[in-house]
């Protein structure tokens, strides 16, 4: 816009008028003294206007010949009219002009150039990028679009693994469910097993404690055999020592009276012989004795250690409780439960030989 302003104030003839009055100043006009000399116009503008006032000099300096009045030529200069010194100060100056001009014009148009050189290379180089950036989109587009087929192929993939999980989900919910009923069943199955685990324990328990005071008795009443036993084992070795000390007697009256009872003879044999009989049986009720006796001291400790076993059997099972649930877990599954061992009965005692009832005697 301050181009074009100055194109309209700045004229032609302005240029000119302030070259020629430079000229005949002596001075060598140039754009920016031209300038100076206006007060106005800008060097471009200034410039081309300059160069058409050169480009007329010489002919306007020849006109009144016909020819150009600059040419070189002494005689044709005088030939016109001019001075010869001034002719040839005005061929210095036209030449000094135009070299100016020619500089003013290469240096006015070396930036243009080099700027039209920038503005091709930009070009070239814009060129270049743009095809580089269509062909970059090219590539981007293309993967763009197959980014896009994949996606769409990954989102149809997703979608059905997407109603894979949801049905596997219901299934799965369905499964807990089916899970959480039957270990609810389970649960109560084994709140049902261990109730009825803690009942036969109790029973057990009770049966142990009646196995324990039937034993109790036995081991008593054995005691009480054993002292019977000795008792009349120890009744049957008096009676022995009786019979031997009445033998010993009946021997003592047998020699005295051997001579007077002679008659008497074979009856005392036979009532020696009784006797002995006597001491033979009761040698062997004694040995009998003694064998009820050390038989009895075998049966009670064989009772108790029985006792003491199935005491440790019940209590290594109670210790194995997580075992015992687990196969009434199984055994309730499978509609059976766990046999309980039994403790074997205990034997009565066998009476002694030779023992007797008290108040029986």
């Amino acid at each position: 816009m301050e181009m074009s302003r100055a194109t309209r104030s700045v004229q032609k003839e302005d240029v000119w008028q302030a070259a020629d009055a430079l000229l005949l100043e002596g001075k060598r006009p140039t754009i920016e003294r031209v300038r100076q000399k206006i007060g106005r116009g800008s060097p471009n503008t200034v410039s081309p206007m300059l160069e058409a006032w050169f480009a007329t000099l010489g002919p306007r300096l020849g006109a009144g010949g016909g020819g150009s009045a600059l040419n070189g030529e002494p005689d044709s200069a005088l030939g016109n009219g001019l001075p010869p010194v001034l002719v040839q100060a005005l061929q210095q100056v036209w030449e000094q002009v135009q070299a100016q001009a020619s500089q003013a014009a290469d240096a006015l148009l070396e930036p243009v150039r080099e700027n039209l050189q920038a503005q091709q290379q930009a070009l070239d180089d814009a060129q270049q990028a743009l095809a580089q950036e269509r062909s970059l989109m090219a590539q981007q587009r293309a993967a763009t679009e197959q980014a896009l087929a994949v996606a769409h192929a990954q989102i149809k993939m997703q979608s059905g693994r997407l109603a894979d999980l949801e049905q596997a989900g219901r299934q799965k919910d369905q499964f807990a469910a089916t899970q959480q009923q039957r270990l609810q069943a389970l649960e109560q199955e084994l709140f049902a097993n261990r109730k009825a685990r803690d009942e036969a324990d109790l029973a057990h328990a009770e049966q142990l404690r009646e196995l324990q005071h039937s034993t109790q008795l036995q081991q008593h009443r054995a005691l009480q055999e054993l002292d019977r036993a000795r008792q009349e084992t120890k009744q049957a070795m008096a009676a022995q020592r009786a019979e031997q000390e009445k033998l010993a007697k009946l021997e003592a009256q047998w020699q005295q009276d051997r001579q007077t009872l002679q008659g008497q003879r074979e009856q005392q044999a036979a009532q020696l012989q009784q006797a002995q009989a006597q001491v033979q049986q009761l040698q062997h009720q004694l040995q009998s004795a003694q064998a009820a006796h050390a038989q009895a001291m075998a049966l009670q400790s064989h009772q108790h250690e029985t006792a003491l076993a199935q005491l440790r059997l019940e209590q290594a099972q109670a210790g194995r409780a997580g075992d015992t649930v687990a196969a009434a877990d199984t055994g309730a599954g499978n509609g059976r439960r766990p046999m309980r061992s039994v403790p074997p009965a205990a034997r009565p005692l066998r009476r002694l030989p030779g023992s007797r009832l008290r108040g029986k005697n």
